[in-house]
């Protein structure tokens, strides 16, 4: 026993009425200390619950089935909805995307107001004068009026005086029972709360203490009995990455409390899950024979009746993993502590736990908050009283005021409290503690979003969640079955505070859970029930409303310099319907960026600004301005340092580039988007002014001195007014110049380029000597044309004007289709004058005619000779030559070498020459065999 105690301590609060309190990292109860000369540790005997209790009391609703439930309408009453709960640190501001940059803060939600007992309630102490009875004993529990201010605001000596103040209280409470017969069981470190065996002189010791507020009997609860993950969509989220377990390069996985019947360890769904366990009773059940133990398996020793599953199955739907034949939970990732709270229920078949058991569970999860499990999320309470309270009704917290403090004490301290509301039916009245100050009730829907019709509400619920006809895990191995309760409703409020964790703001930093209550208040779908609105969870968007620029519509807007690093993060992101390719769609984030000039693009999710990319990246960009019809422009998967992506390609100044970010296969994370603008491209040594893409592109160019560079891709390019210059690329191209004087590099690939009037040049290859070339057709338009084709069998229309036109490699054709009179071409003079202007020609081996009486003349090599229309002369020369008359009455002739002669559909005139010849269509033959 401590030695620093005095009779009557009387502590006074610094902050006057104090709402809720929070447990440090002490122990979780003192060994029972006896008073007279019972045996310490003792709790057998006498049961004060063993007898008829009062209907308030009369066991908590097992929400197993429909146990309970009514279909008789309840009462109505009109009552301001509560003050939501704290849950964890209000200054916990979400923060920008970009570092240094401020928003607007998360809603700080603020403590329901607790009224804390000023002195016992006499009904209250009636119940335990009648458990007395006489000469025996009741377990109650005792609160004292010390410091009860919230340990998660204290620092320093501040805490370490108040938990002296609440140690030297319970000691003076010690001091005032000694000698009366009754017995300390145990006590708490951070509520003035204890427990004792007390004697009726005990009672009366009690209730003649001053600083004595609050004695009520140790009450007694059961457990408060689809795929239903889909219907919040914590499957889609978990698609998504997100699994309870952290982010790549985050600060590590959650934790969800399990304070029931036991978590089967030995079933498959939690395999490696379970983190820690501990057993809370007053019978001294627990392994060892202790009321309570942290030894390994306390939490999954499931001994007292067929409602052992019942753990189980709420476990499975928090946080359970995958297992044959089953589904998994709605934070598959996450750790659970298993805290096992079930005892023999004297009069019933059915497990039940002692409030001062769970009084005690609520303290250990505390504990582990404050030490060795800082991310624990969430404790999940899937239990009840079979009385009911109204919203508001001070009896309610006066069932055990220490429940409810301890509540304040968790949701401060950033440990989300969800209990269920109870199967009474009742849509006025929630059970004992889901009607607890600072408690977050949840009420049970089935798969339509219609309430059960066993599921109790009122004002006081906090959300709504699927409870009809759930699938989870029953021991062992693989077993699963269906059950019904808000029971099950709530520990998918459970998990989904792990999942929802894992989310972050601005900062990169996960969200309090004050930011997660408020998604979850702003997403999820309305449920009214007798007036009273309250959302059913949607955990997605809850999650993605995190993600400013989750979605293409929100893409975020980087500045137009030439160097950006933007911090952010795919955390919780989700996809959305028409996003496009060409990697999976996992959990994709959105930019914006519109360069001010041209230049080359780098773009990666490289470090960066002090800025680093902690996941497997996958990197995007696309231009268009609706998601369903976007072209992309540049993708990459692992270019980057180690699994980074990089992109470099080139941008045209006020365009828009739509750029997303994706993980590889579902990995999340922090990152950095960096983007940089160097200088363009260049046409034969000239900085473009427009760029392609590697796309099939289509556009003009503008009225002025455009340069352009094209990409990879069938392009089709006007290039509009002005002195042009046009470098095509890959592809097969079409590249069309206007008025003034071109410059026109085709590319590779078989491109068909039109100079347009002025004296252009029109290049069939990228220029530079490049080999890499197609055949082109290639035609001047007016004026003095220089047509070089290049590698390739070209087609050469110099047009009109005085052209030179070469063929270069290839077998090369020139055309002269568009002579406005008769030509006169010879292939070894290498000219041609008439209608088409005066030309040269340089490794030119074929030629075509116009409409018009023509002279075409080959030379000493094989050549393709067509006088096409007109009345033509068409001359072989030598060589092994082809010489057609096509329409028209020619004069054919083969001349030297193995000719093929042949005419058209009016009277041509054909002639052989040396060599074996051949005439086909030929009125006249002449010299043939």
């Amino acid at each position: 026993m401590r030695t620093n105690t005095r009779r009557g301590l009387r502590v006074a609060s610094g902050t006057g009425v104090v709402t809720a309190l929070l447990l440090g990292v002490g122990g979780v109860l003192s060994a029972p200390v006896a008073l007279t000369a019972a045996q310490a540790g003792s709790t057998t005997g006498f049961d004060p619950q063993g007898g008829s209790a009062p209907q308030e009391f009369g066991g908590y609703v097992g929400y197993l089935g429909k146990d309970g439930a009514s279909t008789g309408a309840a009462a109505t009453h009109d009552r301001a909805k509560p003050n939501d709960p704290t849950l964890g640190d209000p200054g916990a501001a979400q923060g920008p995307d970009v570092k240094g940059e401020t928003v607007t803060s998360a809603s700080d939600l603020g403590l329901a107001s607790l009224a804390l007992p000023t002195a016992p309630s006499p009904a209250k102490v009636d119940q335990v004068s009648a458990a007395i009875d006489g000469g025996g004993t009741a377990r109650v529990i005792v609160m004292t009026d010390a410091t009860q201010r919230l340990e998660a605001k204290l620092k320093g000596t501040a805490l370490t005086s108040q938990r002296a103040e609440i140690a030297q209280s319970l000691d003076a409470l010690q001091s005032s029972l000694a000698g009366t017969g009754s017995k300390k069981v145990s006590e708490l470190t951070s509520v003035p709360s204890a427990v004792y065996e007390v004697t009726q002189t005990g009672l009366d010791a009690l209730l003649a203490n001053p600083d004595v507020v609050s004695v009520a009997l140790d009450g007694q609860v059961q457990g408060q009995l689809a795929t239903s993950t889909q219907v919040i969509q914590s499957t889609q989220l978990n698609a998504a990455g997100v699994l309870g377990n952290g982010f790549e390069g985050g600060p590590g996985s959650y934790q969800v409390a399990i304070i029931d019947s036991g978590v089967d360890n030995q079933h498959n769904a939690f395999t490696g899950r379970i983190v820690s366990q501990a057993c809370s009773v007053t019978d001294n059940s627990c392994l060892g024979g202790t009321n309570f133990t942290t030894a390994a398996g306390s939490g999954d020793e499931c001994t007292h009746s067929n409602d052992c599953d019942h753990g189980t199955h709420v476990g499975s739907i928090a946080a359970g993993g995958s297992f044959s034949g089953g589904h998994e939970g709605v934070a598959r990732g996450a750790g659970i502590v298993a805290i096992k709270v079930a005892q023999d229920n004297p009069s019933s078949t059915r497990w039940t736990a002692q409030f001062s058991a769970i009084d005690t569970a609520l303290q250990h999860v505390l504990n582990l908050r404050n030490g060795a499990f800082p991310r624990l999320a969430s404790v999940n309470l899937s239990i009840g009283t079979n009385a009911t309270f109204a919203f508001g009704d001070a009896a309610c917290n006066a069932v055990d005021p220490t429940t409810g403090a301890l509540f304040g004490q968790l949701q401060a301290a950033g440990v989300a409290v969800l209990v269920a509301a109870g199967n009474n039916g009742s849509n006025t009245e929630m059970s004992f503690p889901g009607c607890a100050p600072n408690a977050m009730a949840i009420g049970a829907t089935d798969d339509n979003d219609v309430p059960a019709g066993f599921t109790n509400s009122s004002q006081g619920l906090r959300w709504w969640a699927p409870g009809v006809s759930i699938d989870a895990a029953v021991p062992t191995g693989d077993n699963h079955g269906f059950k019904d309760g808000t029971s099950m409703a709530t520990p998918h409020v459970t998990g989904a505070f792990a999942l929802l964790r894992e989310c972050v703001d601005g900062n990169g930093v996960p969200i309090s859970n004050a930011a997660v209550a408020a998604n979850l208040d702003a997403t999820g779908v309305n449920v009214t029930r007798n007036g009273v609105t309250r959302k059913r969870i949607n955990v997605l968007d809850a999650a993605t409303r995190t993600v400013n620029n989750n979605d293409f519509a929100n893409a975020e807007t980087l500045p137009s310099g030439t160097t950006n690093n933007d911090f952010d993060f795919n955390v919780c992101s989700d996809t959305e319907p028409g996003e496009p390719g060409p990697f999976s769609l996992d959990n994709g984030i959105w930019w914006n960026w519109t360069p001010a000039t041209t230049g080359t693009a780098t773009i990666s999710t490289e470090d960066g600004g002090g800025f680093s990319t902690t996941f497997d990246t996958t990197l995007a960009v696309y231009t268009g301005n609706a998601i369903g019809s976007l072209t992309n422009v540049a993708a990459d998967d692992d270019s980057g340092t180690g699994n980074r992506s990089l992109v470099t390609f080139p941008v045209n100044g006020g365009t828009t580039y739509r750029i997303k970010v994706d993980g590889f296969a579902a990995s999340n994370g922090l990152m950095n988007l960096h983007t940089e603008l160097g200088p363009p491209p260049t046409c034969f040594g000239v900085p473009a002014t427009i760029v392609g893409t590697n796309g099939d592109d289509n556009f003009d160019g503008t009225d002025g001195d455009d340069v352009i560079v094209l990409g990879d891709g069938n392009d089709d390019v006007f290039s509009g007014l002005g002195n042009d210059r046009v470098c095509g690329d890959g592809g097969d191209d079409s590249i069309r110049g206007g008025p003034g004087t071109d410059f026109v590099l085709g590319g590779s690939g078989s491109d068909t380029i039109v100079g347009g009037s002025g004296n252009d040049t029109l290049v069939g290859n990228p220029g530079g000597g490049s080999n890499d070339d197609g055949g082109d057709t290639i035609n001047g338009g007016t004026g003095n044309d220089f047509l070089d084709g290049w590698f390739g069998n070209d087609t050469l229309d110099g047009g009109l004007g005085n052209d030179e036109i070469r063929g270069e490699a290839g077998t090369d054709r020139a055309v002269y289709a568009t002579a406005t009179g008769p030509v006169k071409a010879n292939l070894k003079a290498g000219v041609a004058t008439g209608g088409g202007g005066s030309d040269t020609f340089v490794l030119v081996e074929n030629l075509t005619g116009s409409a018009f009486k023509d002279v075409l003349s080959g030379n000493s090599l094989a050549n393709s000779l067509n006088g096409a229309v007109g009345n033509d002369k068409v001359n072989g020369r030598g060589g092994n030559d082809v010489v057609k008359g096509s329409s028209g009455k020619d004069l054919l002739r083969g001349q030297g070498g193995n000719d093929q002669v042949s005419g058209g559909p009016q009277r041509d005139r054909c002639v052989g020459g040396a060599g074996t010849d051949a005439a086909t269509t030929c009125e006249v033959e002449i010299g043939f065999p």
